[in-house]
């Protein structure tokens, strides 16, 4: 069976997909800086080729994927091990795409930004009925006071473009993953709420997020004392003549974020995985199955 390692695999996402990967009937090795079975820096391209094997699969949950380098992505074209990412960062996607014929020659599968964006972006493009799509919106309320931590708050921070009645326009993925298969969508959009209309208001501004940097323990703290216990993540699509809402929500609803890497790792771990190269968003799950796996977990689905 292959090998699968979990880069980011003690920290909360990485640990959920640890546990339901082991709960499947894989042994998962947990890799980290600091602890685990494997002691892995993902931007470190030496302690990557001294771990990692030809034909391993690597999920990469080692954020903030705003700071990372190519060190993971060219280890595995020379040394032939799969990844799937949950990369938020339009930057580090873009960066595995401008590699796409090297991954595609080497033979490898890279499934990049397999999370809530893209992979569930996608899906609910496919299996919604608007017939050529030419907006997206994704709003999103976090349930902050179980999913902050350190990487998230710099991710956060790093992303935010400006203000929306709603919450903070915040840069996306899917404007890197989504165009090239649904040409015409012509506006994409990230919305994430707070929670709190005050934080919106003054994450908007560039010395308050500033200042939170500055202090990002104290933000991760707080945001787990009045942070959300329940979150919402709503897929919003319309095109000129149709919109169509899908909405996610409850108390596990940020197992959107790790639900596509877990079956896509399931599949290719047991060799069922037809994909190879740089895998598109629109197959790195089947819709059918990932919105079963979502009421398995007790998420509330709404029209």
């Amino acid at each position: 069976m292959k090998r699968v390692i979990v880069l980011g695999g003690s920290g909360f996402f990485g640990g959920l997909i640890v546990e339901r990967l082991r709960a499947a009937g894989l042994q998962p090795l947990v890799a980290s800086r600091s602890r685990g079975d494997l002691r892995i820096d993902a931007n470190n391209a030496e302690e990557i080729r001294g771990s990692v094997k030809q034909r391993d699969l690597v999920i990469d949950a080692a954020g903030p994927f705003q700071t990372r380098t190519p060190a993971l992505i060219d280890a595995a074209m020379r040394i032939g091990f799969d990844i799937i990412d949950l990369s938020d960062s339009a930057e580090y996607t873009a960066m595995m795409y401008e590699r796409e014929a090297p991954i595609g020659a080497a033979g490898i599968r890279v499934l990049t930004a397999c999370s809530t964006l893209s992979a569930v972006s996608a899906a609910m493009l496919n299996s919604s009925t608007v017939e050529e799509p030419r907006r997206l919106t994704v709003y999103l309320r976090p349930e902050s006071r179980y999913t902050a931590n350190a990487a998230a708050v710099e991710s956060f921070l790093r992303s935010i473009e400006g203000a929306d009645r709603r919450g903070l326009k915040v840069k996306s993925v899917d404007t890197v993953t989504l165009p090239r298969f649904f040409p015409s969508l012509t506006r994409i959009e990230f919305i994430v709420d707070t929670g709190h209309t005050s934080g919106n208001f003054l994450l908007q501004f560039d010395w308050f997020r500033r200042l939170i940097a500055g202090h990002q323990m104290t933000a991760v703290k707080l945001a787990r004392r009045i942070g959300m216990t329940e979150g919402i993540v709503r897929y919003e699509i319309s095109s000129a003549l149709r919109h169509r809402e899908q909405t996610f929500s409850g108390k596990k609803s940020y197992m959107l974020a790790v639900l596509p890497a877990i079956q896509a790792a399931t599949a290719i771990a047991s060799g069922s995985f037809a994909h190879r190269g740089l895998v598109p968003p629109t197959h790195h799950v089947d819709a059918e199955e990932l919105f079963a796996a979502v009421r398995r977990e007790g998420i509330t689905v709404s029209f």
